[in-house]
């Protein structure tokens, strides 16, 4: 099988390019493809960047230059429950983004035209990714993560999106957009993700005091994942 993984900044792929050493570099649009083996599986491993646009680009090379069977969004979050702790792993039911509003034009707020509001990771890939957990105690929170092109660093922010997404758990810049891409083309995606803030006032200090243990515990169980996938 074909997998691709994106990670939007270098600390959310390295752990995962160790993992398929030896690889060979593929440079396509301008982004390098690290491309190894993992068992029986061809991984397709690429830094996107970060934001929305960078990571639909970089969904798409994989999609449509590597034709991959299916995409892992892996990386870090940031929370917006109380509930959540530094490092903790998030695998969300469906995702969204929080910056587009056409409710006038009668869609719901977070929808594009011709798209559905949601765009929801492969429940196969989801169900495996519960047992997986149950069987190496390595427990996740689930929900809505919201998308957007911020980063998201004032209580009154995590308020407003909490007003407007009550169910969601986390926020991120690109989810939403290779969610989006997936739906398209109907690749089947899921995402992991870890907490690296609270989306606080204090959340570019703590983004940056805890990248890389969000990195670490998402980079891990996506190698579990690899380890123990067969099909889908």
């Amino acid at each position: 099988m074909k997998i691709g993984i994106i990670g939007a900044m270098h600390q959310e792929i390295q752990i995962i390019k160790n993992i398929i050493k030896p690889y060979h570099i593929k440079n396509l649009i301008n982004s390098k493809i690290y491309i190894g083996m993992f068992k029986t599986h061809e991984i397709f491993l690429i830094q996107s960047g970060i934001g929305k646009v960078s990571a639909a680009i970089a969904c798409m090379t994989l999609i449509q230059l590597c034709k991959i069977d299916l995409i892992i969004n892996s990386g870090s979050a940031g929370g917006l429950i109380k509930t959540l702790s530094i490092g903790d792993l998030i695998v969300p039911k469906k995702i969204c983004y929080y910056d587009v509003n056409l409710k006038n034009f009668g869609y719901s707020l977070g929808q594009i035209p011709t798209y559905p509001k949601f765009f929801r990771v492969n429940n196969v890939l989801f169900n495996f990714f519960k047992e997986v957990s149950k069987q190496f105690q390595l427990p996740f929170y689930t929900g809505i993560i919201v998308s957007g092109d911020s980063f998201v660093r004032k209580k009154v922010y995590v308020n407003q999106l909490k007003h407007h997404f009550s169910s969601a758990v986390a926020v991120d810049m690109e989810s939403a957009a290779i969610g989006q891409v997936c739906y398209k083309f109907n690749i089947p995606f899921i995402v992991i993700k870890s907490i690296s803030d609270a989306s606080d006032n204090s959340a570019t200090v703590n983004f940056k005091k805890n990248i890389d243990i969000a990195s670490l515990q998402s980079s891990n169980f996506v190698k579990i994942i690899l380890e123990n996938i067969i099909t889908i």
